[in-house]
Protein backbone atom coordinates (compact mmCIF):
# COMPACT_ATOMS: atom_id res chain seq x y z
CA UNK A 1 0.00 0.00 0.00
CA UNK A 2 2.42 3.54 -1.36
CA UNK A 3 1.43 6.99 -5.63
CA UNK A 4 5.32 13.15 -13.60
CA UNK A 5 7.28 10.22 -11.41
CA UNK A 6 8.67 11.83 -13.66
CA UNK A 7 5.60 13.43 -13.91
CA UNK A 8 2.20 11.35 -12.83
CA UNK A 9 -1.45 12.77 -13.34
CA UNK A 10 -4.02 11.81 -11.74
CA UNK A 11 -7.76 13.03 -11.68
CA UNK A 12 -10.54 11.86 -8.67
CA UNK A 13 -9.33 8.51 -8.78
CA UNK A 14 -10.07 7.46 -5.45
CA UNK A 15 -12.78 8.47 -3.44
CA UNK A 16 -13.37 7.96 0.42
CA UNK A 17 -12.56 4.15 1.18
CA UNK A 18 -15.62 2.75 2.18
CA UNK A 19 -15.77 -0.76 3.17
CA UNK A 20 -18.65 -2.96 4.67
CA UNK A 21 -19.68 -6.16 4.75
CA UNK A 22 -23.61 -5.58 5.40
CA UNK A 23 -25.69 -8.34 6.52
CA UNK A 24 -29.94 -7.45 5.32
CA UNK A 25 -30.78 -6.56 9.18
CA UNK A 26 -28.43 -3.27 9.02
CA UNK A 27 -30.99 -2.01 6.36
CA UNK A 28 -34.55 -3.25 8.46
CA UNK A 29 -33.31 -0.36 10.94
CA UNK A 30 -30.64 2.37 9.91
CA UNK A 31 -28.71 3.13 13.23
CA UNK A 32 -30.46 1.17 15.16
CA UNK A 33 -27.87 -2.45 16.73
CA UNK A 34 -29.76 -5.28 17.31
CA UNK A 35 -27.95 -7.78 19.37
CA UNK A 36 -25.33 -10.11 18.27
CA UNK A 37 -26.91 -9.48 14.28
CA UNK A 38 -25.63 -6.33 13.01
CA UNK A 39 -22.14 -6.16 11.18
CA UNK A 40 -19.53 -3.64 12.02
CA UNK A 41 -18.95 -1.43 9.42
CA UNK A 42 -15.38 0.11 7.98
CA UNK A 43 -13.66 2.61 6.20
CA UNK A 44 -10.34 3.75 5.53
CA UNK A 45 -8.23 6.83 4.63
CA UNK A 46 -4.80 8.21 4.82
CA UNK A 47 -4.09 11.39 7.13
CA UNK A 48 -1.71 12.92 5.24
CA UNK A 49 -1.45 16.47 2.90
CA UNK A 50 -3.03 16.76 -0.04
CA UNK A 51 -0.69 18.33 -2.65
CA UNK A 52 -0.76 17.10 -6.57
CA UNK A 53 -4.11 14.94 -6.15
CA UNK A 54 -7.24 15.29 -6.29
CA UNK A 55 -8.52 12.76 -3.71
CA UNK A 56 -6.12 11.76 -0.89
CA UNK A 57 -7.73 8.81 0.78
CA UNK A 58 -4.89 7.40 -1.28
CA UNK A 59 -5.25 3.79 -1.40
CA UNK A 60 -4.84 1.55 -4.08
CA UNK A 61 -7.19 -1.75 -5.98
CA UNK A 62 -6.21 -4.92 -3.98
CA UNK A 63 -4.56 -2.89 -0.71
CA UNK A 64 -4.54 -4.99 2.42
CA UNK A 65 -5.16 -3.44 5.60
CA UNK A 66 -4.91 -5.51 9.32
CA UNK A 67 -7.32 -4.75 11.74
CA UNK A 68 -7.96 -5.27 15.21
CA UNK A 69 -11.54 -4.61 17.05
CA UNK A 70 -11.38 -4.81 21.06
CA UNK A 71 -14.67 -4.98 23.18
CA UNK A 72 -14.81 -2.18 26.06
CA UNK A 73 -15.35 -4.48 29.12
CA UNK A 74 -18.44 -2.24 30.98
CA UNK A 75 -17.01 1.62 30.56
CA UNK A 76 -13.31 0.49 30.57
CA UNK A 77 -11.23 0.36 27.12
CA UNK A 78 -9.97 -3.47 26.38
CA UNK A 79 -6.33 -4.39 26.49
CA UNK A 80 -4.90 -4.80 22.59
CA UNK A 81 -3.85 -8.62 22.18
CA UNK A 82 -2.38 -10.95 19.99
CA UNK A 83 -5.16 -13.37 19.75
CA UNK A 84 -8.55 -13.25 21.84
CA UNK A 85 -9.96 -10.02 20.39
CA UNK A 86 -13.62 -9.73 18.53
CA UNK A 87 -11.21 -9.08 15.87
CA UNK A 88 -7.74 -10.31 15.47
CA UNK A 89 -5.62 -9.13 12.46
CA UNK A 90 -8.20 -9.33 9.89
CA UNK A 91 -8.20 -8.74 6.11
CA UNK A 92 -9.54 -5.94 4.81
CA UNK A 93 -8.70 -5.88 0.77
CA UNK A 94 -9.50 -2.34 -0.56
CA UNK A 95 -11.88 -2.72 -4.12
CA UNK A 96 -11.86 0.80 -5.74
CA UNK A 97 -14.25 0.12 -8.37
CA UNK A 98 -17.08 -0.19 -5.55
CA UNK A 99 -14.92 2.26 -3.42
CA UNK A 100 -15.14 -0.31 -0.57
CA UNK A 101 -13.38 -2.60 1.69
CA UNK A 102 -13.93 -5.99 1.68
CA UNK A 103 -13.55 -7.94 5.45
CA UNK A 104 -12.32 -11.51 5.30
CA UNK A 105 -15.29 -12.26 6.99
CA UNK A 106 -18.07 -10.48 9.17
CA UNK A 107 -17.02 -9.10 12.64
CA UNK A 108 -20.44 -8.47 14.81
CA UNK A 109 -21.40 -5.77 17.51
CA UNK A 110 -20.91 -8.00 20.93
CA UNK A 111 -24.80 -6.08 21.97
CA UNK A 112 -26.44 -3.06 21.54
CA UNK A 113 -24.07 -1.44 24.24
CA UNK A 114 -20.48 -2.65 24.53
CA UNK A 115 -18.18 0.20 23.05
CA UNK A 116 -15.23 -1.10 20.87
CA UNK A 117 -11.49 0.28 19.81
CA UNK A 118 -10.52 0.04 16.14
CA UNK A 119 -6.66 -0.53 15.36
CA UNK A 120 -5.52 -0.72 11.66
CA UNK A 121 -1.99 -0.78 10.45
CA UNK A 122 -0.81 -0.89 6.68
CA UNK A 123 0.52 -2.81 4.64
CA UNK A 124 -0.76 -5.98 5.99
CA UNK A 125 1.25 -8.47 7.98
CA UNK A 126 1.09 -11.04 10.45
CA UNK A 127 2.33 -10.07 13.59
CA UNK A 128 3.07 -12.43 16.28
CA UNK A 129 3.06 -10.05 19.09
CA UNK A 130 1.48 -6.80 18.48
CA UNK A 131 3.02 -5.23 21.62
CA UNK A 132 6.62 -6.01 19.34
CA UNK A 133 5.96 -5.94 15.96
CA UNK A 134 8.88 -6.86 13.75
CA UNK A 135 9.47 -4.47 10.55
CA UNK A 136 11.88 -3.74 8.40
CA UNK A 137 12.30 -0.74 5.68
CA UNK A 138 13.80 -2.01 2.44
CA UNK A 139 16.74 -0.57 0.67
CA UNK A 140 16.23 -0.23 -2.74
CA UNK A 141 12.90 2.00 -2.47
CA UNK A 142 13.50 3.20 -6.36
CA UNK A 143 12.15 -0.41 -6.97
CA UNK A 144 8.84 -0.55 -8.47
CA UNK A 145 6.55 -3.83 -9.96
CA UNK A 146 4.22 -3.43 -12.36
CA UNK A 147 2.68 -7.00 -11.99
CA UNK A 148 0.36 -6.18 -9.57
CA UNK A 149 2.90 -5.78 -6.37
CA UNK A 150 3.66 -2.75 -4.23
CA UNK A 151 6.82 -0.98 -4.71
CA UNK A 152 9.59 -1.19 -2.11
CA UNK A 153 9.10 2.92 -1.09
CA UNK A 154 5.41 1.95 -0.27
CA UNK A 155 6.29 -1.51 1.17
CA UNK A 156 8.52 0.39 4.05
CA UNK A 157 5.73 2.79 4.66
CA UNK A 158 3.93 2.09 7.58
CA UNK A 159 0.55 3.12 8.27
CA UNK A 160 -1.33 2.78 11.50
CA UNK A 161 -4.69 4.32 13.01
CA UNK A 162 -7.17 3.84 15.95
CA UNK A 163 -10.76 5.06 16.38
CA UNK A 164 -11.49 4.76 20.18
CA UNK A 165 -14.82 4.12 21.84
CA UNK A 166 -17.25 3.57 19.36
CA UNK A 167 -20.64 3.24 20.42
CA UNK A 168 -22.42 0.30 18.26
CA UNK A 169 -24.13 1.26 15.07
CA UNK A 170 -24.93 0.92 11.61
CA UNK A 171 -23.45 3.53 10.11
CA UNK A 172 -19.58 3.59 8.68
CA UNK A 173 -16.67 3.97 11.35
CA UNK A 174 -14.09 6.09 9.45
CA UNK A 175 -10.46 4.67 10.74
CA UNK A 176 -7.60 7.72 9.73
CA UNK A 177 -4.25 6.05 9.01
CA UNK A 178 -1.26 8.00 9.40
CA UNK A 179 2.26 7.49 8.59
CA UNK A 180 4.68 6.23 11.72
CA UNK A 181 8.06 5.87 9.55
CA UNK A 182 9.66 9.18 8.68
CA UNK A 183 10.46 10.83 5.40
CA UNK A 184 13.72 12.06 4.36
CA UNK A 185 13.08 14.48 1.41
CA UNK A 186 16.16 16.25 -0.11
CA UNK A 187 16.09 18.53 -2.96
CA UNK A 188 18.71 19.42 -4.89
CA UNK A 189 18.74 22.96 -6.54
CA UNK A 190 21.02 24.45 -9.13
CA UNK A 191 23.24 27.02 -8.41
CA UNK A 192 26.15 28.89 -10.21
CA UNK A 193 28.14 28.26 -12.68
CA UNK A 194 26.62 25.74 -14.89
CA UNK A 195 26.35 26.47 -18.77
CA UNK A 196 22.25 26.40 -20.25
CA UNK A 197 20.70 23.04 -20.41
CA UNK A 198 23.90 21.77 -18.17
CA UNK A 199 21.88 21.24 -15.04
CA UNK A 200 19.07 18.97 -16.58
CA UNK A 201 21.71 16.66 -18.32
CA UNK A 202 23.98 16.31 -14.85
CA UNK A 203 23.96 12.81 -13.63
CA UNK A 204 22.70 12.87 -9.97
CA UNK A 205 22.11 10.26 -7.09
CA UNK A 206 21.38 10.80 -3.28
CA UNK A 207 21.68 7.90 -0.95
CA UNK A 208 20.36 7.91 2.53
CA UNK A 209 23.32 6.34 4.64
CA UNK A 210 24.10 5.50 8.10
CA UNK A 211 20.60 4.33 9.61
CA UNK A 212 19.11 1.59 11.77
CA UNK A 213 16.72 -0.10 9.19
CA UNK A 214 15.01 -2.26 11.15
CA UNK A 215 12.33 -1.35 13.97
CA UNK A 216 9.26 -2.97 16.88
CA UNK A 217 5.89 -1.37 15.99
CA UNK A 218 3.58 -1.58 19.17
CA UNK A 219 0.20 -1.87 17.22
CA UNK A 220 -1.68 -0.72 20.48
CA UNK A 221 -0.14 3.08 20.35
CA UNK A 222 1.49 3.11 16.89
CA UNK A 223 5.29 3.92 18.42
CA UNK A 224 7.84 3.24 16.23
CA UNK A 225 10.64 2.04 17.98
CA UNK A 226 14.63 1.32 15.73
CA UNK A 227 16.10 -1.74 16.60
CA UNK A 228 19.83 -3.36 16.31
CA UNK A 229 23.21 -1.88 14.54
CA UNK A 230 23.02 0.47 11.90
CA UNK A 231 22.88 -0.98 8.44
CA UNK A 232 25.96 -1.32 6.08
CA UNK A 233 23.50 -0.36 3.10
CA UNK A 234 22.37 2.90 1.77
CA UNK A 235 19.04 3.60 1.22
CA UNK A 236 18.23 4.08 -2.51
CA UNK A 237 15.38 6.87 -2.40
CA UNK A 238 12.74 7.33 -4.73
CA UNK A 239 13.51 10.02 -7.21
CA UNK A 240 10.93 12.73 -9.09
CA UNK A 241 12.72 15.61 -11.17
CA UNK A 242 15.55 16.75 -8.23
CA UNK A 243 13.52 15.46 -5.44
CA UNK A 244 14.69 12.22 -3.61
CA UNK A 245 12.15 10.81 -0.96
CA UNK A 246 13.39 7.81 1.37
CA UNK A 247 11.53 6.24 4.12
CA UNK A 248 13.72 5.98 7.13
CA UNK A 249 12.78 4.27 10.76
CA UNK A 250 12.72 7.37 13.09
CA UNK A 251 15.62 7.42 15.15
CA UNK A 252 18.76 9.94 16.00
CA UNK A 253 21.36 10.01 13.67
CA UNK A 254 24.76 11.13 15.70
CA UNK A 255 26.21 14.76 14.97
CA UNK A 256 28.73 14.55 12.47
CA UNK A 257 27.92 11.40 10.88
CA UNK A 258 27.10 10.95 7.22
CA UNK A 259 23.16 11.11 6.57
CA UNK A 260 23.34 11.40 2.60
CA UNK A 261 26.03 10.75 0.15
CA UNK A 262 25.21 12.65 -2.89
CA UNK A 263 27.17 11.92 -6.46
CA UNK A 264 27.53 14.52 -8.93
CA UNK A 265 28.63 13.03 -12.66
CA UNK A 266 30.20 10.63 -11.05
CA UNK A 267 31.69 12.52 -8.19
CA UNK A 268 30.43 11.97 -4.49
CA UNK A 269 29.94 14.07 -2.04
CA UNK A 270 29.27 13.60 1.17
CA UNK A 271 26.59 15.18 3.69
CA UNK A 272 26.69 15.49 7.66
CA UNK A 273 25.43 18.02 10.23
CA UNK A 274 27.50 19.30 13.21
CA UNK A 275 25.07 18.61 15.74
CA UNK A 276 23.01 14.64 16.24
CA UNK A 277 19.49 14.95 13.83
CA UNK A 278 16.26 13.76 14.94
CA UNK A 279 14.40 11.65 11.97
CA UNK A 280 10.96 12.51 12.69
CA UNK A 281 7.86 10.00 13.00
CA UNK A 282 4.70 10.89 10.81
CA UNK A 283 7.02 13.88 9.73
CA UNK A 284 8.87 14.91 6.05
CA UNK A 285 12.09 15.76 7.34
CA UNK A 286 13.22 18.27 4.48
CA UNK A 287 16.96 19.09 3.00
CA UNK A 288 17.12 21.83 0.03
CA UNK A 289 20.99 22.27 -0.94
CA UNK A 290 22.19 24.24 -3.52
CA UNK A 291 24.53 23.09 -6.23
CA UNK A 292 27.51 25.36 -7.36
CA UNK A 293 29.97 24.59 -9.91
CA UNK A 294 33.25 26.06 -10.15
CA UNK A 295 34.43 27.11 -13.39
CA UNK A 296 38.07 27.21 -12.95
CA UNK A 297 38.02 23.73 -11.83
CA UNK A 298 34.53 21.76 -12.54
CA UNK A 299 33.91 20.90 -8.93
CA UNK A 300 31.00 21.07 -7.35
CA UNK A 301 29.93 22.69 -3.83
CA UNK A 302 26.99 22.07 -1.91
CA UNK A 303 25.53 23.89 0.52
CA UNK A 304 22.31 23.50 2.63
CA UNK A 305 20.14 26.32 1.82
CA UNK A 306 16.98 25.08 3.62
CA UNK A 307 15.97 22.89 6.62
CA UNK A 308 12.18 22.24 7.78
CA UNK A 309 10.36 19.54 9.38
CA UNK A 310 6.54 19.56 7.88
CA UNK A 311 3.20 17.76 7.98
CA UNK A 312 4.04 14.71 5.81
CA UNK A 313 2.50 15.25 2.44
CA UNK A 314 1.44 13.03 -0.48
CA UNK A 315 3.42 12.16 -2.82
CA UNK A 316 2.91 10.18 -6.59
CA UNK A 317 5.25 7.23 -5.74
CA UNK A 318 3.18 5.32 -3.31
CA UNK A 319 -0.52 4.78 -2.27
CA UNK A 320 -2.11 5.86 -6.05
CA UNK A 321 -5.08 3.34 -7.05
CA UNK A 322 -3.22 3.62 -11.05
CA UNK A 323 0.21 2.92 -9.86
CA UNK A 324 0.05 -0.91 -9.99
CA UNK A 325 -2.06 -1.13 -13.48
CA UNK A 326 -0.04 0.22 -16.24
CA UNK A 327 -0.37 -0.67 -19.49
CA UNK A 328 3.07 -0.13 -20.55
CA UNK A 329 4.67 0.73 -24.19
CA UNK A 330 8.23 1.70 -25.49
CA UNK A 331 7.64 4.57 -27.72
CA UNK A 332 9.48 7.08 -30.50
CA UNK A 333 8.52 10.33 -31.35
CA UNK A 334 5.08 10.74 -32.74
CA UNK A 335 4.82 7.43 -32.47
CA UNK A 336 3.01 6.41 -29.31
CA UNK A 337 -0.86 5.44 -31.20
CA UNK A 338 1.58 3.01 -32.93
CA UNK A 339 2.99 1.52 -30.19
CA UNK A 340 -0.24 0.96 -28.31
CA UNK A 341 -1.75 -0.61 -31.30
CA UNK A 342 1.13 -3.10 -31.47
CA UNK A 343 0.75 -3.83 -27.75
CA UNK A 344 -2.92 -4.90 -28.38
CA UNK A 345 -4.56 -2.14 -26.91
CA UNK A 346 -7.46 -0.55 -27.60
CA UNK A 347 -6.33 3.49 -26.56
CA UNK A 348 -9.76 4.25 -26.47
CA UNK A 349 -10.48 2.28 -23.34
CA UNK A 350 -6.92 2.30 -21.51
CA UNK A 351 -7.02 4.49 -18.37
CA UNK A 352 -3.46 3.92 -16.50
CA UNK A 353 -0.42 4.15 -19.08
CA UNK A 354 3.26 3.92 -18.38
CA UNK A 355 5.07 5.13 -22.00
CA UNK A 356 9.31 4.54 -21.88
CA UNK A 357 11.06 5.23 -24.93
CA UNK A 358 10.65 9.04 -26.22
CA UNK A 359 7.79 10.88 -26.88
CA UNK A 360 7.14 14.37 -28.59
CA UNK A 361 4.43 16.69 -28.81
CA UNK A 362 2.39 14.85 -31.29
CA UNK A 363 1.62 11.92 -28.85
CA UNK A 364 0.39 14.29 -26.07
CA UNK A 365 -1.97 15.38 -28.50
CA UNK A 366 -2.75 12.50 -29.40
CA UNK A 367 -3.28 11.45 -26.09
CA UNK A 368 -5.44 14.85 -24.96
CA UNK A 369 -7.57 14.43 -28.10
CA UNK A 370 -7.83 10.36 -28.75
CA UNK A 371 -7.70 8.73 -25.25
CA UNK A 372 -10.67 10.24 -23.28
CA UNK A 373 -10.90 7.27 -20.73
CA UNK A 374 -7.14 8.21 -19.67
CA UNK A 375 -6.78 8.81 -16.18
CA UNK A 376 -3.08 8.41 -14.87
CA UNK A 377 -0.03 8.81 -16.90
CA UNK A 378 3.18 7.95 -15.70
CA UNK A 379 6.05 9.41 -17.32
CA UNK A 380 8.99 8.34 -15.25
CA UNK A 381 11.35 6.69 -17.60
CA UNK A 382 10.04 8.33 -21.10
CA UNK A 383 11.87 11.45 -22.62
CA UNK A 384 10.58 13.99 -24.47
CA UNK A 385 11.81 15.21 -27.59
CA UNK A 386 11.92 18.64 -28.87
CA UNK A 387 9.60 19.16 -32.18
CA UNK A 388 6.88 21.24 -34.03
CA UNK A 389 2.79 20.92 -33.80
CA UNK A 390 1.05 23.37 -35.69
CA UNK A 391 4.23 25.27 -36.29
CA UNK A 392 4.86 25.92 -32.55
CA UNK A 393 7.83 24.03 -31.48
CA UNK A 394 8.33 22.65 -28.52
CA UNK A 395 11.38 21.93 -26.54
CA UNK A 396 12.89 18.86 -24.84
CA UNK A 397 11.86 17.39 -21.78
CA UNK A 398 9.05 19.79 -21.92
CA UNK A 399 5.18 19.03 -21.51
CA UNK A 400 3.28 20.90 -24.47
CA UNK A 401 1.05 23.71 -23.49
CA UNK A 402 -2.38 22.58 -23.02
CA UNK A 403 -1.43 19.04 -23.38
CA UNK A 404 -4.53 17.88 -21.06
CA UNK A 405 -6.47 20.90 -21.60
CA UNK A 406 -9.86 18.48 -22.47
CA UNK A 407 -8.34 15.44 -21.24
CA UNK A 408 -9.85 13.93 -18.23
CA UNK A 409 -6.90 15.10 -16.34
CA UNK A 410 -8.31 18.25 -16.76
CA UNK A 411 -12.04 17.23 -15.32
Amino acid sequence: MHKLKKYILPAGMIAVAMLSACSDEDFIAPGQVTDGQSVINLAGQIAQEAVSRVNDDGFADGDVMGVYIVDYNGNVPGNLLSKGNRGDNVRHTFNEAAYRWNSAYDLYWKDKHTRIDVYGYYPFGSPDDVNNYNFTVLTNQARTYDNGTMGDYEASDFLWGKVEGVEPTTNVIRLPLAHRMANARVTLVEGSGFAQGEWVGLEKQVLVTNTIQDAVINLADGTVTPTGDVSPNSIIPTKRGDEWRAIVVPQTVPAGTTMFSITLGGIPYKFSKNEEFVYVSGKMNNFGIRVDKKESTGDYTLTLISESITPWESDLVSHDATSKEYVIVNSEPGGLKNAIVAAGKDYTQLKNLKITGQIDSRDFYFMRDSMNMLRALNLKEVRIKSGFYNNTKTLDDQIPGSAFYTNAFSR
